[in-house]
């Protein structure tokens, strides 16, 4: 597994993945989920989020937020490399586009038959969030 979790509470990602593996039923298309990184209270600093994925070639996109978090995204039987777009909210009426951690992919790629995800992490002094990519997180 290609964690590229700089820096994050790996306990916490580790529980995150298992969790997800018990939840989700592998194949038919790549699948993706969205996780708030307990560390600096991201879930705190941020009043919403949303994670948009698009195949490179644009034939699929998909968008997980904060407003039904728990959602995961299920392509159709598609795999490969898919953009990442993480736009969040600060408690400062601030609205941004996040970029991804030092030492972390852009973008996120996944198997048909695997599920990947990506975290967003506020930074420490809560005025910015990153984000990172885990890519075929499981598969079958």
């Amino acid at each position: 597994m290609d964690q590229n979790n700089v820096g994050q509470d790996n306990v916490a990602l580790d529980t995150n993945v298992e969790e997800m593996r018990g939840q989700v039923e592998l194949g038919g298309g790549a699948q993706f989920w969205a996780y708030i990184s307990p560390q600096n209270n991201t879930a705190q600093v941020l009043t919403s989020w949303a994670v948009t994925l698009e195949q490179t070639d644009g034939n699929w996109t998909g968008t997980i937020s904060s407003a039904n978090p728990q959602q995961t995204l299920q392509t159709p039987n598609l795999s490969g490399v898919f953009n990442v777009r993480v736009r969040v909210s600060l408690k400062q009426m601030v609205e941004l586009d996040c970029q991804p951690l030092p030492d972390t992919n852009p973008n996120v790629g996944c198997n048909a038959n695997c599920a990947a995800m990506v975290g967003i992490v506020a930074t420490p002094d809560g005025q910015n969030a990153n984000y990172w990519t885990v890519w075929d997180a499981f598969c079958s």
